[in-house]
């Protein structure tokens, strides 16, 4: 029993020290100038971006049965925008999203006055607004772009804020937000409002809260904007986002690469609906889970080295290659994302294999640390030993040694 307590124990220092010197670059990395790019980088990856980047190459992508989106790409005039606007409400969508901005007035003021009156006259339809970004202090977002109709026509229309949470350095759009506040007050973002409607109830509370958006592979339904009456079965009691799937001002970058804006509002708008957006496992679990790895890759390796030197002499020294013990680490490694990788596909929980995987990678030098301070203290306790022995066989040598005064 005392032998596996050792081996448990020895196991143990060696996945924490390997811990250790991770957290020594990583404290380095920070406080060095050189590696500031390279920390910046670093802090805006996601492990959940690589494990959506497995399923985009791999999975058959599903299509929505929910929502459809009208490609606005080509069209410019309001007047136009607004007959499209008449067709898609005819073929009785059971609510739409608007991702245009009708910002300012125009040349053709009849063409402004019709589409301000058919958005006044559309059932179930909600509008986008900006929050402008520089205006953010306190707390609060001081200034917003609306459609130029938004306050001048009774009742007033529907309307909530597209912006997504980024990152500054990186902008990858990995949330989705339910409400901001605006001016002293909280506003729902277009999505929350969007999937509310579609349930027929309030399916989060309006909170300034962000929700991971779940990007597994799918396929929207795309139809163009010409030939409305011609896609009912793919607009009838559905979700209807109308905007620009190829205008280049209004693409983001997300974990399954540049995607439009209104494509961007679908996956956001079917994950609150689905509720299926993903977990982060707290930093304490991922922690512990993390050492139990390393600790697990650990006695992995060492049952490897106790099978090498049961071979014979020569295949003993073949297995013992650096090359042979580094592609059983390799397939440990592979191992773990693979596990990793199904409990985020089955169950929407993300691990984050990032510190095991790189613990992994440094128990050798973490083995190497630990033989070299064991021989040292080994060594300091032989020395010990032998003085006491000294003392106890010639107490009178002990006294008059330099070492003893």
């Amino acid at each position: 029993m005392k032998p596996r307590l050792d081996n448990l124990l020895r196991r143990s220092i060696i996945s924490l020290t390997a811990f250790g010197i991770i957290g020594l670059y990583a404290l380095l990395a920070l406080n060095i100038s050189l590696f500031n790019p390279i920390s910046k980088a670093i802090g805006d990856y996601s492990i959940n971006d690589f494990y959506y980047q497995i399923l985009a190459s791999t999975a058959t992508p599903d299509t929505s049965t929910m929502v459809t989106i009208v490609d606005m790409s080509q069209v410019t005039d309001r007047g136009r925008i607004a007959t499209i606007f008449q067709e898609v409400e005819r073929q009785h969508p059971k609510v739409i999203g608007v991702d245009i901005v009708f910002e300012g007035l125009k040349e053709n003021h009849q063409a402004d006055m019709q589409i301000a009156m058919t958005s006044l006259d559309m059932k179930n339809t909600y509008f986008s607004y900006k929050l402008i970004d520089d205006s953010f202090r306190d707390g609060n977002y001081h200034e917003t772009i609306h459609s130029f109709f938004a306050h001048d026509i009774t009742p007033p229309i529907n309307e909530g804020f597209t912006n997504m949470p980024r990152n500054l350095y990186g902008g990858i759009k990995r949330k989705l937000s339910l409400g901001r506040m605006v001016n002293g007050k909280l506003e729902p973002s277009l999505v929350k409002q969007v999937a509310d409607c579609y349930s027929e109830k309030e399916l989060r509370p309006l909170t300034n809260e962000d929700i991971r958006i779940n990007y597994s592979p799918t396929v929207f339904p795309v139809v163009p904007c010409d030939s409305i009456a011609q896609y009912r079965h793919l607009l009838e009691d559905r979700i209807v986002l109308i905007g620009a799937i190829h205008e280049e001002s209004d693409m983001h970058y997300t974990p399954v690469g540049k995607i439009a804006g209104v494509k961007l509002l679908g996956y956001a708008i079917e994950t609150l609906i689905m509720g299926n957006s993903t977990k982060n496992l707290p930093l304490w679990l991922t922690a512990i889970l993390s050492f139990i790895v390393v600790l697990f890759a650990k006695y992995v390796l060492d049952v490897y080295d106790g099978f090498t030197k049961r071979r014979s002499p020569l295949l003993s020294i073949v297995l013992s290659f650096i090359l042979i013990k580094g592609l059983v680490r390799f397939f440990l490694m592979a191992f773990i994302v693979w596990v990793a990788f199904i409990l985020f596909c089955k169950y929407n929980i993300s691990f984050n294999t990032v510190y095991a995987l790189s613990a992994m990678a440094f128990l050798l030098a973490s083995d190497n640390i630990y033989e070299k301070l064991s021989e040292y203290l080994k060594g300091k306790r032989q020395k010990r030993a032998k003085r006491k022995l000294q003392a106890s066989t010639n107490p009178e040598s002990v006294t008059n040694h330099p070492s003893s005064k």
